[in-house]
């Protein structure tokens, strides 16, 4: 199996970066929850900006970089599942404040996206 990085960051991009931001703005505070408005409109500027400048032009010289082209695999939704299940469990055996801060979940968010994505396969590949 191969591991598609490069499609699974350019995937997630914006989502890293709305974690970078909300790292920036608000730390790992719990309170973080009231202060997302800061860092979402960070993030549609950023985005709108990733989309017209790379994302267009990327997808136009590899099209087969698309998320239409590409099908989470099988291992891609155990380990998305797995990982989400131990989340779950953690987040209900130390109950702690620190960890269920808005920070640490999109960072958890953004790292789970990247698992998937990467264990992602292309259509063509599935379909022969």
């Amino acid at each position: 199996m191969k591991i598609e990085w490069r499609y699974s960051l350019i995937n997630n991009l914006p989502l890293i970066a709305l974690w970078l931001t909300f790292l920036a703005f608000n730390g790992l505070s719990p309170r973080g929850w009231d202060q997302v408005s800061v860092p979402l409109v960070v993030l549609g500027g950023f985005w709108l900006v990733y989309y017209l400048l790379f994302e267009r032009s990327y997808f136009k010289r590899h099209p087969e970089q698309r998320p239409g082209n590409h099908v989470i695999s099988g291992l891609g939704w155990i380990m998305t599942f797995l990982i989400v299940m131990i989340a779950v469990i953690v987040l209900l055996k130390f109950n702690d404040s620190m960890i269920a801060s808005p920070a640490i979940l999109l960072g958890g968010f953004a790292l789970i996206s990247l698992i998937r994505d990467s264990l992602s396969v292309k259509k063509l590949s599935v379909e022969k």
